[in-house]
């Protein structure tokens, strides 16, 4: 199945490597994290493109972020 750049599917795809690459552990929100805001921030400084399509890359980071990883956040806090 081919990923487009930029879609939910294609960060997803990164912060799960960048989780596997860094053997998470225990301290595993920091690390997720940390790759969240690094990928946030290479939108938002490096990657040169019309807006629209950083907004709509930066929206589609954000879910795929809250997808996969918020639901075991709330389930470690309670």
């Amino acid at each position: 199945m081919t990923v487009l750049f930029g879609s939910v599917e294609y960060y997803e795809r990164e912060l799960l490597h960048e989780a596997k690459q860094n053997h998470v552990n225990k301290q595993a929100d920091d690390q997720i994290s940390m790759t969240y805001s690094r990928l946030k921030n290479e939108l938002l400084n490096d990657f040169v493109c019309e807006e629209r399509i950083r907004v709509e890359c930066l929206e589609n980071l954000t879910q795929a972020f809250c997808r996969l990883f918020k639901p075991n956040m709330r389930a470690t806090a309670q």
